[in-house]
């Protein structure tokens, strides 16, 4: 998310672009009369184990786990997935199925994102649905994940507004996106979140759809600015360039929930800069987005 992390809770339009990287899961069925059961294996970037389960069905009881946490939150989409869709996970048939991150799982790119939108199309139902039935976040990565496309994202109850838009601009080389060194909970954030004033929020939206259609690359920077002058005001928060990186000749955007996972950063000697601050996950944007 570009513009209106936070925001977007409260009904702002925010402005969302895909990443490259993505996450698959593929369903192969085998006929079981007896010992009904789901074979769940997940993969990280590199072809290694990181996760494996073995849920019985039909009521989705874990025999095995390799992480509790994890297990839960599957089961719980399951769950919903079937009572959604009562066709579901039903019949004389076992599962194997298979999931494969291409992102570090640190990352922050979306691992529940692109897993709820798998599931549901496995299921066949509403991506949002699961979503909204599962947690209390806006919802705009599961629509990246279902359009792949830039887009400014609106909540509107269960049925969000999404506006694919063209954003492929020429100064796309001056952008970097830096790690922060550490994973943000963005459920957490959302947990500690305040009411935003309804004049930000306007704001914030006017912010979105002018860095959706603007070509000027110090406009562009402005328009950052702007909109994280707007959030630190809301959350009664330094902004993160003033927290951490007061002497960079340039700007510092966060991204999502403040604090971890990705800033977006463009100025002078970006890389060489946040390297000599320790950062050395340091991602070119076209390197990152899918254009």
């Amino acid at each position: 998310m570009i513009c209106g992390e936070y925001a977007v809770l409260g009904g702002s339009t925010s402005f969302v672009l895909p990443t490259k990287a993505g996450q698959s899961l593929k369903v192969s069925e085998h006929i079981s009369e007896q010992d009904r059961h789901i074979d769940w294996v997940s993969y990280d970037k590199n072809g290694n184990i990181w996760f494996q389960c073995k849920l019985i069905l039909p009521h989705l009881i874990s025999e095995y786990s390799s992480n509790l946490t994890i297990s839960i939150q599957l089961i719980r989409f399951l769950t919903i997935a079937k009572v959604l869709n009562p066709s579901f996970l039903t019949g004389n048939v076992s599962y194997k199925v298979e999931t494969h991150l291409e992102f570090d799982i640190d990352e922050g790119l979306g691992s529940s994102s692109t897993l709820t939108n798998n599931i549901a199309q496995w299921a066949d139902i509403n991506p949002f649905s699961l979503h909204f039935n599962a947690f209390k976040g806006s919802g705009f990565d599961v629509a990246m994940a279902m359009k792949g496309r830039p887009i400014l994202y609106t909540m509107n109850g269960s049925n969000p507004v999404i506006d694919v838009v063209d954003w492929n601009k020429s100064f796309i080389d001056k952008l970097y996106f830096i790690h922060l060194n550490k994973k943000q909970i963005s459920r957490n954030e959302i947990s500690v979140s305040p009411q935003i004033a309804h004049s930000i929020l306007t704001q914030v939206s006017r912010i979105s759809r002018l860095i959706s259609a603007n070509d000027d690359y110090f406009e562009f920077c402005l328009l950052l600015e702007l909109a994280e002058n707007e959030i630190a005001r809301a959350l009664n928060r330094h902004t993160i360039k003033h927290e951490l990186f007061s002497d960079f000749n340039g700007t510092v955007k966060s991204l999502g929930a403040w604090g971890g996972d990705y800033i977006l950063a463009t100025g002078k000697d970006t890389e060489n800069y946040f390297k000599s601050k320790g950062y050395n996950r340091i991602v070119p944007f076209k390197d990152m987005i899918l254009t």
